[in-house]
């Protein structure tokens, strides 16, 4: 039964063990005729370090190719050294009979993630559009990303409410966390149902206990069930015999 009870305790803690990781993910800008859309990557798009963009060029405009520069050191320069420059990409590649690219060196497409050093802050970026080998449009603009920000309970924070002023706070916290804790029921509900059954096996297995067979003090031998007993008893000179049942009362 220990064991049983030491492995739902390990079970319910489980989910506050698990570490919750950032899923990378991939935000896609088109490059068209007229610029890329969306043309800055704001706030509100939610892009944060670790998550990355694709460059997709959307021109279909014939012998155009496009090339995306990100600002990385900020200094409002886009060069080779400390800057990601992506190679000049077309509308569409050629590809055989069996789907092999024939230029290995055609791109239609690059995507560029937001790690390590180059992580949250607001980098500019500059797309390029080339046709028949001549540049004709420069366009830069801005992309906005945020810090990745997994906030956990436990000690408060500089700046934390206390008192009687912070009802409303204190509220909204208590609801987020009855929300929190429904997920939580159809656990509780199959711990429940293993006590259940724990207690009706401990019941089962007392009851059989309590069936057996004692002596009397005038040595006869009783059998009991429960709270009756029955009494074996021999009446001398009689012609009667047998067995009388009496509850644990008489």
């Amino acid at each position: 039964m220990r064991r049983v009870v030491l492995l739902v305790v390990l079970i319910m803690m489980a989910p506050c063990l698990a570490v919750q990781a950032h899923t990378p993910n991939v935000m896609m800008s088109i490059l068209k005729e007229e610029g890329p859309v969306p043309e800055n990557v704001v706030e509100t798009a939610g892009l944060v370090e670790g998550d990355g963009i694709k460059f997709k060029v959307g021109d279909s405009v014939n012998n155009t190719s496009m090339r995306v520069s990100i600002d990385l050191d900020k200094n409002g320069l886009f060069n080779d050294s400390s800057d990601f420059i992506s190679p000049w990409m077309v509308f569409d590649c050629v590809y055989d009979e069996n789907g092999t690219l024939l230029d290995e060196n055609c791109s239609e497409s690059v995507v560029f993630y937001f790690n390590g050093t180059n992580g949250s802050g607001i980098y500019d970026y500059q797309l390029e559009r080339m046709v028949n080998d001549s540049h004709t449009n420069v366009w830069i603009n801005s992309i906005f990303v945020g810090l990745d920000v997994h906030e956990e309970g436990g000690l408060p924070s500089v700046g934390d409410c206390f008192g009687a002023g912070c009802e409303d706070g204190v509220s909204q916290s208590s609801e987020s966390e009855d929300e929190g804790l429904e997920k939580y029921i159809p656990l509780l509900m199959v711990v429940s149902a293993v006590g259940l059954l724990g207690v009706a096996i401990s019941m089962i297995t007392e009851e059989k206990e309590g069936v057996g067979l004692i002596r009397s003090d005038d040595g006869s031998k009783k059998d009991y069930v429960g709270n009756e007993k029955v009494v074996n008893i021999v009446i001398n000179d009689s012609v009667m015999m047998g067995n009388l049942s009496l509850s644990e009362d008489e």
